[in-house]
């Protein structure tokens, strides 16, 4: 082999080295909590600070107040939020990021938003909204505690384990089917259980009666949660949840997809074709009633978003 022929396999060996660095740095790892998914976040060029993802907040991020004064990031705005039942809409600082690095990938212009966090999450500096991801192929691997940016695209495979979602106020919407009816649900990283809205919940058939889990939290709503194992099945694309346990809301007009069903997969969305893959072991997943639920659980933690 000739010394130019070498020279060119070197570099052939160092770009394919390099590119495979570069993926490695779009893979960072992802800390469970009650099954919700924190990363590690450097905002300006400082920290690491501990950030949820919530698929279920349509903005690009949310901040704490104590983080807001820590790196004396600048109000720029007011925003709107609220949940999707509309009722009782708050108003909240909007403060300017410059830089905020993720994974490796680095945001540029990030507004965000000051919220209260809740203490069952335990330290928190904010939270990743899911169009700060708009432009990636965001996988969120729960089995595996990873998330990963990554460019592509997804492409259908007839509904199986490839399905389309919609994305009203900026969140990920999917059909679900619950016997021979369906409902549209988010499908929400921060929310914990299987959740159906009470007068959707009241056409279905339960095992028995439902019995009060506890109080409700959003960001702008209180109410109290039920929950009773389904007397049927729920589908989504392949996969099957027989007789699943879930929860009676009666205040969020969707269902819920939360973290409780999601702790299954590794489920990766593409925005700009609003296609996701869901990849998990079997295709008859239980969802069994909770042994205990964390103190101040929300059972669902719905979209702020500053529309």
């Amino acid at each position: 082999m000739s010394l130019r022929a070498c020279s060119r396999l070197l570099c052939l060996i160092l770009l394919i080295t390099t590119m495979a660095a570069s993926a490695q740095d779009h893979t960072a790892p992802m800390e469970l909590r009650h099954n919700l998914p924190f990363v590690q976040v450097m905002v300006n060029g400082k920290g690491p600070f501990t950030f949820g993802i919530d698929t279920g907040t349509g903005g690009q991020a949310l901040v704490t107040s104590a983080l807001v004064q820590e790196l004396a990031l600048p109000v720029v705005g007011e925003a709107e939020v609220g949940d999707p039942s509309g009722r009782n809409p708050k108003k909240a600082s909007i403060s300017k990021i410059a830089t905020l690095t993720v994974a490796g990938v680095q945001f540029k212009d990030v507004n965000a938003v000051q919220f209260q966090p809740s203490p069952r999450e335990g330290q928190i500096d904010g939270i990743l909204g899911f169009v700060l991801f708009r432009d990636y192929l965001m996988t969120l691997d729960y089995p595996g505690q990873r998330l990963t940016l990554a460019t592509g695209t997804l492409k259908p495979d007839g509904g199986k384990m490839v399905v389309s979602f919609t994305m009203p106020h900026d969140v990920p919407t999917v059909e679900l089917s619950v016997g021979s009816r369906s409902i549209d649900a988010h499908l929400d990283s921060r929310g914990l259980g299987l959740s159906f809205p009470e007068k959707f919940a009241d056409g279905l058939k339960f095992a028995s009666d439902p019995i009060v889990l506890g109080r409700g939290r959003t960001v702008s709503n209180e109410f109290e949660i039920k929950g009773a194992q389904l007397a049927g099945d729920v589908r989504l694309g392949q996969y099957t949840f027989p007789n699943p346990f879930v929860e009676i809301n009666p205040v969020l007009p969707l269902a819920n997809f939360g973290a409780i069903p999601l702790q299954n997969f590794a489920v990766t969305f593409d925005q700009k074709n609003l296609l996701l893959r869901l990849e998990a072991k079997d295709k008859n997943i239980v969802i069994a009633a909770p042994q205990r639920r964390p103190a101040a659980a929300s059972g669902i933690h719905p979209p702020a978003s500053s529309h």
